[in-house]
């Protein structure tokens, strides 16, 4: 199969992936779900995996956060 060099990514373009917060990751993820949850012909195993990216995301957002002191929490503005 051949393909033409207008299909071809460039190299520089694959390193350009907008950032994405985990928030963005989860809702989207959550939205992936609820639609397979709505479908006739649902997945089950599919929708498992999703509520185990669910809760990895929701893992990962957790460990990001850094813990304050009280004197620090309450000086900031």
């Amino acid at each position: 199969m051949d393909v033409s060099t207008d299909d071809e990514q460039d190299p520089d373009d694959s390193s350009l992936l907008p950032h994405v917060s985990p928030k963005e990751a989860f809702l989207a993820v959550d939205t992936l779900m609820n639609y397979l949850i709505q479908h006739e012909n649902n997945i089950p195993y599919l929708v498992y995996a999703l509520l185990k990216v669910k809760d990895e995301i929701e893992f990962d957002s957790h460990t990001k956060k850094k813990q304050l002191t009280i004197d620090a929490y309450f000086s900031k503005e």
